[in-house]
């Protein structure tokens, strides 16, 4: 007899979390999908697509089979499909290498906690499909002139070693030199905050809610700042920038999207950006830029606690797997 354990709390949770993701995204890829004019760049969108829809209906019969609900995740009722475009061709493309980097991410640590072989089996053949998209739309954004690159810096000559715990920096006061890494974090930050800052810009324009065109506006500030603040550490220790792409949100107020996807989206972003930055504390050894990290961090954790609680206040959040109440069945009130 074939021993067929259930899902683990850890698979359970990266399933849902894919499933919530990739019902958004398959929505967003739809009107990038109705209003992209590069052919070149429409068959990336395509190929996303169809990765968002093989995801979905493996989770559905999956689920189904285990007996676990469905989430209702997002739909056809949370995309407009006659509204116009809200970014540039461009920009589809520099979201689609956001969404893979991170989706590289998420399923090699999704099959690194996994046990079911099951499962893990899916990773790999998703994070297979996320690499093959990745490579796609870089090569592409290479082949257009618009991949942003990490900054240049010389090659190294020779082998030394750290001499004193200078090395190591202050809060205040002149600093060494930026590390490769410290600079690649740096240049990855400005990127996803670029791209993060586009798409709040773009929704602040279209949301129908006040309030949540506030919020938008809110966060597209805080990119700003961030992107101005990662800048500044760069040019202190004259090291070049990343290129920045601009212009690109249309004019448009016509929404191609649910005000609940919209707000989903942007929590994603803030979760996935927090993620970046802890990362980056831990590759960054000068204790300044540590402690600008953990500034950043306060700022965009409050922005996403106040997206959460926007969430739960128009009743958008959908409640993720989480184990029973045990106080509350035990002192539950009979009939």
């Amino acid at each position: 007899m074939i021993h067929e354990p259930k899902l683990t709390s850890s698979e359970l949770a990266t399933l849902w979390n894919t499933y919530m993701a990739d019902t958004m995204g398959k929505c967003i890829l739809t009107h990038f999908k109705l209003t992209v004019e590069n052919e070149k760049i429409e068959k990336v969108i395509d190929s996303a697509l169809q990765i968002a829809d093989d995801h979905i209906k493996t989770i559905t019969g999956l689920f189904q089979k285990e007996k676990i609900a469905v989430p209702q995740g997002f739909n056809e009722n949370d995309i407009h499909r006659n509204a116009p475009r809200l970014f540039s061709d461009i920009y589809y493309l520099r979201y689609l290498e956001h969404m893979g980097r991170t989706g590289l991410t998420t399923y090699s640590l999704a099959k690194a906690i996994a046990s079911r072989k099951d499962i893990r089996d899916l990773y790999k053949k998703w994070y297979s499909q996320t690499e093959s998209l990745f490579d796609f739309a870089s090569d592409l954004a290479l082949e257009l002139g618009t991949f942003v690159r990490s900054p240049y810096m010389d090659y190294p000559k020779k082998v030394t070693f750290v001499e004193n715990d200078d090395f190591l920096g202050d809060f205040f006061g002149k600093q060494r030199p930026l590390l490769a890494i410290e600079i690649a974090h740096l240049g990855t930050n400005i990127e996803v905050c670029h791209v993060g800052q586009t798409l709040l810009m773009g929704f602040s324009q279209v949301a129908k809610s006040k309030s949540l065109r506030h919020f938008f506006q809110r966060g597209s500030n805080i990119g700003k700042k961030q992107v101005t603040t990662f800048f500044e550490i760069l040019k202190d220790s004259n090291t070049s920038y990343p290129s920045t792409w601009d212009a690109l949100v249309t004019d448009s107020i016509e929404s191609p999207f649910s005000d609940k996807l919209m707000l989903f989206q942007i929590n994603l972003l803030s979760a996935i950006a927090l993620a970046d930055f802890g990362t980056a504390i831990g590759g960054s050894v000068r204790k300044d830029i540590g402690l600008i990290y953990a500034r950043l961090m306060a700022e965009l954790s409050s922005f996403a606690e106040d997206g959460a609680k926007l969430m739960i206040k128009e009743k958008w959040l959908e409640n993720p797997p989480q184990v029973h109440d045990r106080d509350k069945l035990i002192n539950r009130k009979d009939k």
